[in-house]
């Protein structure tokens, strides 16, 4: 709970996102594994130390003793890892604190704004979802790095195209502006971050549309 810095009190909530945490780590593995075996190197150098943190963060588990998880986790094992992160490429440049601080104080104005909200209930719905894409995908950001941040974007996009009517009727609202805001700045962040010209234009892509509509 204290690595994914998870306040929820809700014991049942809590293992949802720690579970959602978990998934992500999980993903970024298959993605390492994937790498290593493009890269050509022999899979005995690296396959059982991927192997045996899979097994680490096997939501089976959640309800285990820490001794049960770290039997899996052996000096080795990160070695290995660490030759992984020096052979693999960097694909992107890290996002600093103080963007990823401007971003969520961004999103909590706007989630205060929501209290006493005119919108209607379907687009008080989208706005409050997307306050959430935005806030997991900045939970993610440690684990997956600035695609995370990329993907909400893609999904937010989807959503609002949808309601773009509904949306069109009421886009002088001021929690309209300051969901195009936020928006706005989580596209530019990953934009910096993202090394790869395909994910940089694609950002670009998917701000231009989001924008049509915000």
């Amino acid at each position: 709970m204290k690595l994914f810095a998870i306040s929820e009190q809700n014991p049942n909530k809590k293992s949802a996102v720690v579970a959602e945490r978990l998934s992500a780590m999980y993903r970024e593995l298959e993605i390492a594994r994937e790498q290593m075996k493009k890269a050509n190197f022999s899979e005995s150098l690296y396959e059982s130390s991927i192997s045996r943190v899979e097994q680490a963060l096997s939501t089976m588990l959640l309800p285990a003793s820490w001794n049960q998880v770290r039997q899996y986790l052996t000096p080795e094992t990160f070695v290995a890892l660490s030759f992984c992160g020096e052979i693999l490429p960097d694909e992107e440049t890290q996002i600093g604190s103080q963007e990823l601080t401007e971003i969520k104080a961004q999103v909590e104005e706007l989630q205060a704004s929501l209290a006493d909200s005119q919108l209607p209930l379907r687009l008080r719905a989208l706005v409050q979802h997307h306050i959430n894409l935005i806030l997991t995908a900045l939970a993610e950001y440690p684990i997956s790095g600035a695609k995370a941040l990329r993907e909400a974007a893609r999904t937010a996009l989807g959503e609002i195209v949808e309601v773009k009517e509904v949306l069109e009727a009421n886009r002088e609202a001021s929690e309209i502006s300051k969901l195009g805001e936020v928006w706005k700045k989580v596209n530019q962040v990953a934009d910096i971050a993202l090394k790869a010209e395909k994910l940089a234009q694609l950002g670009q892509k998917t701000w231009a549309m989001l924008e049509s509509f915000l």
